[in-house]
């Protein structure tokens, strides 16, 4: 079934379940599901929809964090970090579903996981290092610190990887 008005609908539950499970996550240091949901959507609902998703995503935890949402660039740069990784889920979504569960798939998940984190931080950083300088030690700073993101979502794409081919089999969309 292609429809524009079902991909958008799954977009927003993607969305909703970016910022629903961010709050419980707020405690954990630069740990985040956001980029794998993105990466998911643009698998399951192809390149453009991942994207978008991403924005969305992006967009609601950026704004609605109880924490204080960032100054707009900041928050410009994560949401293009986070639709990066929407596009990337599109990008490789029939590899992803075509291919069958092994070691391989499993290390190529954590491939897609460390490029998600660096791709993310690596414009986010940029851009915190412009804003608040001096920008060298800024961005070394951020590189550091980006490390937990990496490491975490290693973990987190090699854990529920799997789990995109089973729901992109419940899912009646098909890109």
């Amino acid at each position: 079934m292609r429809s524009d008005l079902y991909a958008l609908s799954l977009s927003a539950i993607f969305a909703a379940l970016c910022y629903v499970l961010m709050l419980p996550l707020l405690g954990l240091y630069n740990v985040f599901l956001t980029l794998f949901i993105c990466f998911a959507a643009g698998v399951l609902l192809g390149k453009k929809w991942g994207f978008l998703t991403g924005l969305l995503s992006m967009f609601l935890c950026s704004y609605f964090n109880p924490l204080g949402t960032p100054l707009p660039p900041i928050m410009l740069a994560q949401m293009l970090g986070a639709g990066l990784s929407g596009l990337l889920g599109g990008i490789m979504s029939g590899w992803v579903v075509r291919t069958a569960p092994s070691p391989a798939k499993s290390l190529t998940y954590a491939l897609f996981g460390i490029a998600t984190a660096v791709i993310y931080h690596v414009i986010v950083d940029i851009v915190d290092a412009w804003m608040w300088g001096p920008f060298w030690i800024r961005l070394q700073i951020g590189i550091v610190s980006s490390l937990v993101t990496v490491v975490s979502n290693t973990i987190i794409f090699i854990l529920l990887g799997p789990a995109i081919s089973l729901l992109r089999r419940s899912l009646r969309y098909q890109t």
